[in-house]
């Protein structure tokens, strides 16, 4: 069970620091009283789903503790969640309850939505001093609701028991060794997977946990490593980018007490990993592979001079990965669909009808395409249903994206197919320049020559401002 995780914590260390979050902290003795004092009142005979949405704080760990404990499936939307996306999630989900604030009560009161469900203000909450409530439901029952990305089609509601979530926690926490000693930064949003992941590895492993809001401002979340003193930082390529770019010496001068830092989300640039490894001194940078159907399935150790810098690591033990192309597993360096099992995956989208296309056989099929080389090293090559068809000729947008990104005056770039009368889809090259310079059309063609086949060469070209992406960077293809 997942308020296991707390409770056991709370055995061993009652008095320790659980979370600490702008001028308050809690120890895990009180986060463990306030949890349970909240699933009291949320207890049921049979499993609802309640909405959790609430920004980063002590606030949003207590309701989601409380959430699980009470029995009840915890459906977590993320604030900066669009109108649109929050109806849909809610008509979905259906939840017999909304635990928020205030402040975004104001959202729900503009979508005209809330009339139709009951509201709880976790900030005027009573919480009672002493309670006597035991936790509640089964390791196979379904825990959490997390809605996927949405990169290429409208978000699904994946669903995940206790046991997908503990058995992914246990994997990653033997894999790092994370212990009671380490204190982790967590400046990523805990309505997703990458940040409630660290919050869930920490509080079982008896840790401390140091929130922020967001990452706005990075000269705060950069002081606190150095100010607790903090063992793990994970964040966004995106995070990381603008660390090097603008904070370099003040994050160098911050990381004595790290022991890893942690990337995913979006695929890292090979000159940052490189610049940032520039400036690690036994510090380990990793990155993984999962989605939220299947998350931390593989671990990568960034190293220098490393030819696997484009990998996204190995199978963590208990978890199985294959490659498959026309119902065929592929050998080493073939191309395919990746596939995986293991005791960390879904059980499937909540009232959706193709879990049995995605779930077949015990098997994931994640719509990701990728090899494996003959180290049995995984690498991705794209999304599945990315891929641009020129008149027979098959690729995906990365290959050409890698090349764009050679030109200096390229920061961001994207590719799609688009309908083309001819050759049924041409490429068309979305561009962000570096700094607005300008950048004309012939230089882009002339730099492709020799480095793509003439096919693969953008014959559309679009500049923008900036490519459109969700809150963790990663880019929304079907928006462009």
């Amino acid at each position: 069970m997942i308020t296991d995780f707390l409770l056991h914590s709370t055995e061993r260390f009652p008095t320790k620091t659980a979370i600490i979050f702008e001028d308050s902290e809690i120890t895990y003795s009180d986060l463990t009283k306030k949890s349970l004092s909240l699933a009291n009142i949320l207890k049921i005979d049979s499993p609802k789903v309640i909405s959790l949405l609430l920004p980063n704080g002590i606030d949003f760990v207590v309701s989601y503790f409380g959430i699980l404990a009470s029995g009840n499936i915890c459906h977590i939307i993320p604030p900066s969640i669009s109108d649109s996306n929050l109806i849909h999630q809610l008509k979905l989900t259906d939840p017999s309850l909304i635990i928020s604030n205030k402040i975004l009560q104001k959202k729900l009161l503009r979508t005209n939505i809330l009339k139709n469900y009951k509201f709880l203000d976790i900030e005027s909450f009573h919480f009672e001093d002493s309670i006597n409530f035991h936790p509640v439901g089964e390791p196979s029952l379904i825990a959490m609701i997390l809605f996927s990305a949405g990169t290429t089609s409208t978000p699904k509601a994946v669903q995940l028991s206790h046991n997908n979530v503990e058995n992914t926690v246990n994997r990653v926490n033997n894999f790092l060794s994370i212990t009671e000693n380490d204190i982790d930064v967590i400046s990523l949003p805990l309505s997703h997977s990458f940040g409630l992941g660290c919050l869930n590895c920490i509080i079982k492993s008896g840790g401390t946990a140091v929130l922020h809001k967001n990452t706005i401002n990075l000269p705060k979340v950069i002081s606190s490593i150095k100010d607790y003193n903090a063992t793990s930082f994970a964040s966004t390529p995106t995070t990381f980018q603008q660390i090097m770019a603008n904070h370099k010496l003040q994050f160098r001068n911050s990381i004595d007490s790290i022991r890893y830092l942690l990337t995913n989300s979006s695929p890292m640039p090979n000159e940052l990993t490189n610049n940032l490894l520039d400036i690690l001194e036994n510090i380990n940078l990793y990155t993984y592979y999962g989605l939220t159907e299947a998350s931390r399935s593989t671990f990568h150790l960034y190293k220098k001079q490393d030819d696997k810098i484009n990998s996204v690591g190995k199978p963590l033990p208990g978890v199985t990965i294959k490659i498959i192309r026309n119902s065929n597993e592929c050998a080493a360096l073939e191309h395919g669909e990746i596939c995986i099992q293991g005791n960390h995956v879904s059980q499937g989208y909540w009232k959706t009808i193709v879990n049995n296309q995605k779930f077949e056989n015990d098997w994931l099929h994640t719509g990701d395409i990728g090899y494996f080389d003959k180290d049995g090293y995984l690498f991705l090559v794209g999304r599945k249903d990315d891929l641009i068809n020129i008149g027979g000729e098959k690729v995906f947008p990365k290959e050409i994206e890698d090349i764009l990104k050679l030109m200096e005056k390229i920061d961001d770039v994207a590719v799609k197919g688009i309908t083309d009368a001819l050759l049924g889809q041409i490429v068309k090259a979305f561009i962000v320049t570096k700094n607005g310079v300008h950048l004309k059309d012939d230089e882009i063609y002339s730099f492709c020559k020799g480095k793509l086949e003439n096919y693969k060469i953008p014959r559309i070209i679009k500049f923008l401002d900036k490519l459109p992406k969700n809150d963790q960077g990663k880019l929304l293809r079907n928006k462009l």
